[in-house]
């Protein structure tokens, strides 16, 4: 393990790593969500796809230890049920997508993806359907299969819960436990395939000092008078991300 840190210290880009961090702990801290939508595409500029997902593996367990409690006491537990049930299934065929593709893949579909969400998110999008059993089992799959091949399995969760049928403490528990069981079930599911980065995991570990450090910042800048300032400022980090993670601007 003392290798794994070794190597991970020595990382090409890690200050820039730890200033990635730091900004996506920011955004979290006063708009609620976005780690991996500010995180990943950047952080796919230095290291490769297995190395982000291991960091990310690291730092999202670190990073929702505190409110674990609130959330458990707030969760759907069955909504939550279902869609772990659907995520279990397509997990490993996302994994497999991911190991079987080209990096420069990886980084397309992590930029599109948030760009996609955040057009939807600004356009004011909202659906008016009650989701039962089926519908969120098939939400939970789409999450399991977009988080193992490009490390976001949030965005189908995003929009499910768009229509406004439920409370926000609600959707917030839900949404946060869904993450952290994912990113749990992923960290095994690598583990298994012998693919688990002990580099990737050390890296992440490394960088939670600044995450926390971000998160804390963003809660207290956070002022719920001007909650549409921040959510724009939140929206432009996301969207400028997404476009530096592309592989038009560099290998």
């Amino acid at each position: 393990m003392v290798e794994a840190f070794q190597q991970a210290w020595a990382t090409e880009g890690f200050w820039w790593l730890m200033a990635i961090i730091g900004l996506a702990g920011l955004v979290r801290g006063f708009a609620g969500f976005g780690t991996g939508m500010v995180f990943i595409p950047l952080a796919s500029l230095f290291l490769p796809p297995l190395w982000v997902l291991a960091a990310v593996i690291s730092v999202d367990v670190a990073g929702s230890a505190p409110v674990l409690p609130r959330a458990i006491r707030d969760v759907r537990g069955r909504d939550l049920g279902w869609m772990l049930l659907g995520c279990v299934v397509t997990l490993p065929l996302g994994t497999f997508a991911l190991t079987a593709s080209d990096p420069a893949v990886f980084r397309w579909g992590v930029s599109g993806l948030s760009l996609a969400l955040v057009a939807l998110l600004i356009s004011g999008w909202r659906h008016h359907i009650e989701l039962g059993p089926k519908g969120l089992a098939g939400v939970g799959a789409a999450s399991g299969f977009l988080g193992g091949f490009v490390g976001m399995p949030g965005p189908p969760v995003v929009l499910a819960y768009l229509g406004g049928q439920y409370r926000p403490e609600r959707v917030r528990a839900t949404t946060l436990l869904f993450m952290l069981l994912f990113v749990a079930m992923l960290g095994v599911v690598f583990a298994i395939r012998g693919v688990l980065e002990g580099g990737g995991l050390a890296l992440g570990i490394l960088l939670i000092p600044a995450y926390v450090a971000g998160n804390l910042a963003g809660q207290a800048l956070f002022d719920p008078e001007k909650a549409r300032l921040y959510r724009a400022v939140a929206f432009a980090v996301f969207i400028a991300s997404a476009l530096a993670g592309l592989p038009i601007f560099g290998d």
